[in-house]
């Protein structure tokens, strides 16, 4: 009987021994593994802060929270899709759109025929779009600019669109790109700028609702006084918008003579947003398309990937905006100083 619990015990052990040598083994693999993943991660972001050779395709990632309202056929036990990205905020109401003297029929279409016609050259490539967007400057000012797309070089064109003439242009080789990011626009962690966005919003909302509507019609109930007054008018505001960024700095910081220098020329990247005309023209996506940041962006990833010679690094992410207070930027962007209006009895 001794014997044979001696050899039920050893048989025992032998195999709590044989288990624990595979969970060992198989914590070993696991181990291996995320070190594997981790390492893969971290060569994946040095590259795209570095601008290495490195070259990734997501054409998918270009759907935009534009499309979150069209709905597909799915079984009922499947979950939704999430949406990817951020609703976008429709910039400007449809009555001031239509200061933008871009918003008249033809005038966007002939100052690109115009811009073409002057500037684009054989030896510049093979001609492969136009838009009109917003650039963002280092500063975080908006600025309406007209964009062409050739098979070697993006060309950024300021022009008058009262006078009708071109003002300056730039040239930017994609031979020369390192990194190009398309993302949502957001700002440092320790940024001001949202809550400064928010409460400038909220006193504008108020002093709209109880100055001027009080001037224009009789005062509501007390119910409606309170809701003017509600806390959410004055919550932090990011920008809520995507964006893509043209990048030729290596993976260097900026300088301090750039970053500090509001009139410098010498920043190493573009970016670039939709026009807040998008938002605002009749007619389909296509129609629409001209004032798009995602059509260009597209278009743009497609003239990399067919350069065999490009090292340009593609990264879906969101775009970092170095601004901090913001307080210039915020009052020359709500009031549109980068765009060609009819503010009052002049135009500028």
């Amino acid at each position: 009987m001794g014997d044979l619990l001696e050899d039920d015990l050893e048989l025992r052990v032998g195999t709590l021994q044989l288990s624990t040598d595979n969970t060992n083994a198989d914590n070993r693999r696991d181990n291996a593994s995320e070190s594997n993943r981790n390492k893969n991660e971290l060569i994946a972001n040095s590259s795209v802060l570095s601008g290495a050779d490195s070259l990734s395709s997501s054409t998918s990632s270009f759907a935009d929270a534009r499309t979150e309202g069209t709905t597909n056929s799915r079984p009922e036990n499947e979950e939704p899709e999430r949406t990817v990205y951020p609703r976008y905020d429709v910039p400007f109401s449809s009555e001031n759109i239509k200061d933008f003297f871009t918003f008249r029929k033809g005038v966007v279409e002939n100052a690109i025929q115009d811009c073409i016609t002057a500037l684009l050259f054989p030896e510049d490539g093979e001609y492969l779009g136009s838009w009109l967007l917003t650039e963002i400057t280092l500063w975080d000012n908006e600025k309406e600019r007209i964009v062409l797309l050739t098979s070697r070089l993006v060309m950024t064109i300021k022009y008058d669109f009262i006078a009708m003439k071109q003002l300056d242009f730039k040239k930017t080789y994609l031979d020369d790109l390192d990194t190009i990011v398309i993302g949502e626009l957001v700002y440092p962690p320790s940024s001001l700028v949202p809550r400064i966005n928010g409460i400038a919003t909220g006193v504008t909302t108020v002093v709209k609702d109880c100055v001027i509507d009080r001037l224009c019609r009789r005062p509501t109930g007390g119910d409606a006084e309170a809701k003017v007054f509600d806390p959410k008018y004055f919550e932090p505001r990011e920008r809520n918008l995507r964006g893509v960024r043209l990048m030729w700095n290596k993976g260097e910081p900026l300088s301090m003579k750039t970053a500090w220098n509001p009139f410098s020329q010498d920043v190493p990247f573009l970016t670039f947003a939709s026009h807040p005309i998008y938002w605002h023209k009749e007619g389909s996506v296509e129609d629409r398309s001209m004032y798009d940041m995602e059509t260009f962006a597209q278009k743009l990833q497609r003239a990399i990937e067919s350069m065999a010679s490009s090292s340009c690094c593609i990264h879906h992410s969101p775009i970092v905006i170095q601004s901090y207070v913001g307080v210039t930027s915020l009052l020359h962007n709500k009031i549109s100083l980068g765009f060609f209006k009819v503010r009052g009895k002049f135009s500028f």
